[in-house]
């Protein structure tokens, strides 16, 4: 394969720089330079390798070697859980468990989560009995929080990824419909990401006047202009993952981002951001939650 068909084969490369390492008709040029293509082609096979090349495997939920609630890396202001995976070698549930486990308490499901394993049960969460776990032959005990309904833990066996050791640690599960959703909380409603509620109804139970009130949303989910009547309201607090915010501005995903209210559309509210390569910015649109 020559170095100019390498290149291409990579591809994101200015067209410009491949004429240049590789100048097809420019006979001349490669007497003159005789290891330019050499050079090309061997730069090309190492990205072309690099490319190919699996990437590491990322472990999860965090464990006791990172905080709790530690904030993932933040892209246009939002946490992206599902791309920015936690650093190789930390802890998990068991060494040779299922990729999520999952259990169900009062007929609600809960998941295991990417925040967070505790040594000690977390401060306000008290034994409730024994649950069946996805992975697990044996009832485990668990143990809830009235007031974070939305949380259980689980005293389980968990696996230290780099050493390939077990120990046994209070394992955070989290109800399965907010691993999806990105909320804001303000004048005391809960609002969720417009785009979110598409696919709530595969995941629980919608109230028909729910759906009703998401379906007559009058907006797109990211507005490029601003619709008339929305002044700033203030900032968002992160409260934290896997949780429905209970901070006025509060957001389980959202730091220090700039919301918009209507007084006269009251079951919406915007979120400003600037995409990546937009001179100005835009806006995604929030909805009253359940």
């Amino acid at each position: 394969m020559s170095a100019e068909r390498l290149l291409y084969a990579i591809g994101d490369i200015q067209e410009e720089f491949i004429r240049e390492a590789a100048p097809g008709d420019a006979v001349s040029r490669r007497r003159s330079w005789p290891w330019a293509a050499a050079l090309a082609a061997c730069l090309a096979l190492v990205l072309l390798i690099a490319r190919a090349w699996p990437s590491p495997a990322y472990d999860w939920p965090a464990g006791n070697n990172a905080p709790a609630d530690s904030s993932p890396p933040a892209e246009n202001g939002l946490f992206a859980d599902s791309e920015t995976p936690p650093a190789a070698g930390v802890d998990g549930p068991g060494c040779s468990g299922d990729w999520a486990p999952s259990l169900t308490v009062d007929g609600v499901t809960y998941v295991v989560s990417s925040h967070g394993i505790s040594a000690e049960c977390p401060e306000g969460f008290a034994y409730a009995g024994e649950t069946a776990v996805s992975d697990h032959d044996d009832l485990l005990p668990y143990y809830t929080n009235p007031e974070r309904p939305e949380w259980v833990y689980v005293y389980q066996e968990c696996c230290d990824q780099q050493t390939q050791e077990s120990y046994m640690g209070y394992v955070r599960y989290v109800e399965s419909v907010l691993q999806g959703l990105t909320l804001l909380r303000y004048q005391g409603e809960v609002y969720v990401y417009l785009n979110d509620t598409y696919y709530l109804p595969y995941y629980t139970e919608v109230a028909p006047e729910d759906q009703a009130r998401y379906d007559a949303v009058p907006y797109d989910c990211v507005l490029q202009e601003l619709p008339a009547g929305f002044e700033p309201v203030g900032k968002t607090v992160y409260d934290g993952q896997d949780l429905v915010p209970t901070s006025e501005l509060g957001s389980n995903r959202l730091p220090e981002q700039q919301v918009l209210a209507n007084p006269a559309e009251p079951d919406i509210l915007l979120r400003r951001y600037y995409p990546n390569g937009l001179s100005g910015p835009a806006y995604w649109v929030f909805v009253r939650y359940q």
